[in-house]
């Protein structure tokens, strides 16, 4: 007989003859494979039928209608340059919408939730931290991209508990906003009352000075007073020329006349006493006479000629500031009252769009996945064992020896 000639290892005859002889091992343990996965799917489905059903239930609320609504948003909002630096420091520039997410994933919403439901009863856990990554795990947040639209889904074996839950994250993130507003408007209205005392203050200040000013100097109205101390001045000015001219005219005539230019004289100097008091702001008692206008001259009434610009300067400067603070109380005082309505009132801050409500359908167990997989699973471990139960016979049949020493140290750690 002619001697064969072994074949390379790769060659297409070896590689044929292993394939059949790994269909021959599956034809030769076939009804253990099929066993073992109807096994597996008779597994699969009664534990994926003892799984109990969860639903899932969804609330969704709307974005605040503009950059200046209440709460966190609206306080970073209003803040002016530094808020907005602040805004941006603290929520890294992201939107209302993701805030409030933010919100609702905080430990403080998480313990509402927990005291509410008794969560740490209802997931049987000991611990707290395992009742928060529970609790997280099962509850699901999403901002739509375009209109910042904010889904809260929360997933329980109960339908109505987890509708529930659901709304109770919206009701948490509402509270805490008015807990905000509250204390916002509570800090904003202690501030402005003490800052409308400080003004009130300083009001009563600048209209004291104020009067006192015009008690002093006799200032009312600077320009009125300003035009009557000139009018005044004038008509007696007038008086003197024109008496002084009388006077010269007298004189003429020598001693016929004599007492007329003697009365005459005492009339001028009389006239002179009189401007001199009124260019000093001091007319003294006696009325005086316009000539032109026909009025009586007030005692007290004129304004010294030097004084007249220093005391218009000063006039107008405490004229202004007490119409400063005027302003400025008045500007606290309506917007102290707006702080106390801000303060006081109870609002809803959040806009919701969907309430959640118990859902129709269960969201798991993927039941007919589980089997599949289990299925799938199955068969590759039937395979598997398929494989190393023909390896052991052939260590039976080729090599007894070493199948004897398997055999006795599995007997012996059996036995131990």
């Amino acid at each position: 007989m002619p001697q064969q000639i072994p074949l390379p290892p790769n060659s297409p005859e070896e590689e044929e003859i292993k394939l059949t002889d790994l269909l021959l091992v599956l034809l030769r343990r076939k009804m253990m494979i099929v066993l073992l996965v109807v096994l597996a799917i008779v597994v699969s489905v009664i534990l994926s039928l003892q799984i109990p059903n969860k639903y899932t239930a969804t609330a969704r609320i709307l974005p605040p209608r503009d950059s200046t609504s209440s709460g966190i948003s609206g306080i970073l909002s209003q803040a002016g340059t530094i808020g907005g630096l602040a805004s941006q420091f603290i929520g890294g520039g992201k939107s209302t919408s993701d805030i409030y997410v933010g919100i609702m994933q905080s430990r403080t919403v998480a313990d509402t939730l927990i005291k509410k439901f008794d969560l740490q009863k209802h997931y049987g856990q000991t611990f707290r931290a395992d009742v928060y990554l529970t609790l997280t795990s099962r509850t699901k947040f999403e901002v739509s991209p375009t209109a910042q639209i904010v889904s809260v889904s929360v997933e329980d074996v109960d339908r109505e508990r987890a509708a529930q839950m659901a709304n109770t994250y919206i009701e948490a993130l509402d509270q805490i906003n008015r807990t905000v507003n509250t204390n916002e408007g509570q800090r904003k209205r202690v501030f402005l009352e003490k800052r409308l005392q400080s003004v009130k203050e300083d009001l009563a200040r600048a209209e004291t000075t104020l009067k006192e000013f015009q008690e002093k100097y006799k200032v009312v109205a600077i320009e009125e007073q300003a035009k009557a101390t000139i009018g005044g001045a004038a008509a007696i000015i007038g008086q003197i020329i024109a008496a002084q001219t009388e006077l010269e005219v007298l004189k003429q005539f020598g001693t016929e006349r004599q007492n007329e230019a003697v009365m005459l004289s005492s009339k001028v100097e009389e006239l002179q006493r009189h401007l001199s008091r009124m260019e000093s702001g001091n007319p003294g008692k006696d009325v005086l006479q316009d000539s032109k206008m026909g009025n009586q001259g007030i005692p007290g009434f004129y304004i010294p000629f030097d004084d007249l610009p220093n005391l218009g300067l000063q006039l107008v400067r405490l004229m202004r500031e007490a119409k400063v603070q005027e302003e400025v109380f008045k500007l606290l005082t309506s917007q102290f009252e707006v702080a106390k309505i801000e303060e006081a009132k109870d609002v809803n801050t959040i806009q919701v769009l969907d309430r959640a409500v118990p859902p129709d359908k269960k969201s798991g167990p993927k039941r007919g996945i589980i089997v599949i997989a289990s299925t799938v699973a199955g068969f590759f471990v039937a395979v598997f064992i398929a494989f190393f139960l023909e390896y052991l016979q052939r260590v039976r049949t080729n090599e007894p020896d070493l199948y004897r020493q398997v055999a006795k140290h599995l007997r012996f750690r059996k036995k131990q």
